[in-house]
């Protein structure tokens, strides 16, 4: 899976052309937009009609809301609902789904490495 830290669909793209598949980082930001920020749906709908123009394989993309190289998304954002949504968003879209570890324990850590949490020393069992 690699990995190309950046919103532009189109910079992003042109990597698919040399690995299989990597992180989508653009549809990263419009869950965030919608999730996050409260902007409408269309974002995400216009943000897949932006990729099929760049990506060879949509399909082929990781999809997540919460990563290590971010601060999480609950660190921002406080509202679990939302969180619980935008996941849910992150499962079940085009792509392949990614679900960062403590996510069910609803960390909010921030900047790296801030968002690295360590599981097994608090843990809520």
């Amino acid at each position: 899976m690699g990995e190309c830290f950046n919103g532009n669909s189109g910079y992003v793209g042109d990597y698919q052309h040399y690995v299989s598949a990597l992180f989508n980082y653009p549809m990263y930001y419009s869950i965030k937009d919608v999730w996050m920020y409260g902007k409408s749906m269309y974002t995400l709908r216009n943000r897949y009609n932006e990729e099929a123009s760049y990506f060879t394989d949509i399909d082929a993309l990781g999809v997540f809301v919460d990563n290590h190289d971010n601060a999480r998304f609950l660190h921002s954002q406080g509202d679990k609902m939302k969180f619980k949504n935008a996941i849910a968003f992150s499962l079940t879209s085009r792509g392949i789904p990614f679900y960062y570890y403590g996510s069910e324990q609803y960390y909010a850590g921030g900047n790296d490495p801030n968002n690295r949490e360590q599981l097994w020393t608090n843990m809520n069992t």
